[in-house]
């Protein structure tokens, strides 16, 4: 396998934004592009959720292409995508690595807060849950709350660590200059929002944010290698699986990264989570092997999970805090690990990191991502 290192990471500041699709895309691939040959480019692999649906966008690809152009008039290469979200480009770039070496671009839009959020919730549905399910009126909301709530009465986890998530990655979003949301919230704030499925409440909930991300990753040069990576699938169907409030995909997808990188947990100091629901950090870090059933909220209780502390988990304030364009989430988060890597974090930068994981997933986590990354030198 040839080595792959990340040689530019950059996005956006995430939110609501009065520019449209293309603006945003320029403004990201512009940052990343800055001071690269676009010839070198050999693929572009692009990520969307859902341009066509949200921003009625007929030719996603045509038009990133068209966008690209724009900015690097010398980029020559095809535009592949849209894929549905930056985790899934990063693997599919990955993939594609040990056939021809080079420089890839990777980039992804979103383009979302113009929606009433009814409306748009209704436009995802058919892409993150089950057709039966839907039927019989099963949200991505009341499926994540199912989840939460076997988790909470099988591992006894108390809900007040749920709310501990929420607050510790507000008050590292507060870090994040690029973040949607930059205040810390309490304790009385989360117990106070509106209930959105029982249990979880709307400060358990990520926003749905604007966004665009872009990455140059190269066989040759970079301050940061990516040394596994792996992927897998549970049924998409969420009242098949024998344990709902286990996430198996998230597991089998970090074993195998882990694997490939000749790695364990233990080597890690930052993370960068899916938290599209609060509960889903804590279910995810065990599911990836950091810690075992129902045990997380104790090391989080012990604040072990803020940066400087153990392992700094969602430094970037994850969904919750840094927001959460859905096409372009696993690029923001390559960006986050790209700094903590380099020391380019500034206030939220984890003291001494050499090695850092993300984690990204679809639905309830029905498909998984896990990428591994560490110091070049």
């Amino acid at each position: 396998m040839s080595e792959i290192k990340i040689k530019t990471a950059a996005m956006t500041r995430i939110g609501r934004h009065d520019g449209d699709f293309r603006s945003l895309l320029a403004r990201a691939a512009a940052l990343a592009l800055d001071g690269i040959d676009p010839g070198r480019i050999r693929a572009v692999f692009f990520s969307s959720f859902a341009p066509t649906e949200l921003c009625a966008i007929a030719d996603p690809a045509g038009l990133a292409g068209e966008v690209l152009r724009a900015v690097a008039p010398g980029l020559r290469a095809p535009v592949l995508g849209p894929f549905l979200t930056g985790a899934e480009a990063i693997h599919r770039a990955l993939q594609s690595a040990d056939r021809t070496p080079g420089d890839v671009l990777l980039v992804g839009c979103e383009k979302m807060t113009h929606l009433d959020a009814g409306a748009a919730a209704g436009m995802l549905a058919p892409r993150v849950s089950d057709a039966v399910e839907q039927r019989h009126g099963a949200t991505l909301p009341a499926l994540a709350a199912l989840a939460t709530s076997t988790y909470h009465t099988a591992h006894r986890v108390p809900q007040r660590a749920f709310d501990e998530v929420a607050i510790k990655n507000h008050r590292h979003g507060a870090l994040n200059p690029l973040a949607h949301f930059r205040k810390p919230i309490t304790a009385q704030d989360v117990r106070r929002s509106p209930v959105v499925a029982d249990p979880l409440r709307r400060h358990h909930c990520a926003p749905m944010s604007d966004g665009a991300a872009a990455c140059v990753l190269s066989s040759d040069e970079g301050a940061v290698r990516l040394t596994g990576w792996g992927a897998a699938m549970d049924t998409p169907r969420f009242h098949e699986r024998l344990r709902p409030g286990e996430f198996h995909a998230a597991a089998r997808a970090a074993r195998a990264a882990f694997a490939m990188a000749g790695r364990t947990p233990r080597d890690v100091q930052v993370v960068e989570i899916h938290d599209a629901f609060a509960p889903f950090e804590l279910m995810n870090l065990e599911a990836m092997g950091f810690f075992a059933l129902g045990d997380a909220w104790r090391a989080l209780a012990r604040d072990e999970l803020s940066v400087g502390g153990r392992l700094a988990v969602n430094p970037s304030g994850g969904m919750k805090a840094r927001g959460h364009p859905i096409g372009v989430c696993g690029l923001t988060s390559l960006v986050e690990i790209h700094q903590q890597l380099t020391g380019t974090a500034g206030e939220r930068q984890q003291a001494g990191a050499r090695m850092a994981a993300i984690q990204s997933a679809g639905g309830v986590s029905r498909d998984c991502y896990v990428f591994t990354a560490e110091a070049a030198s």
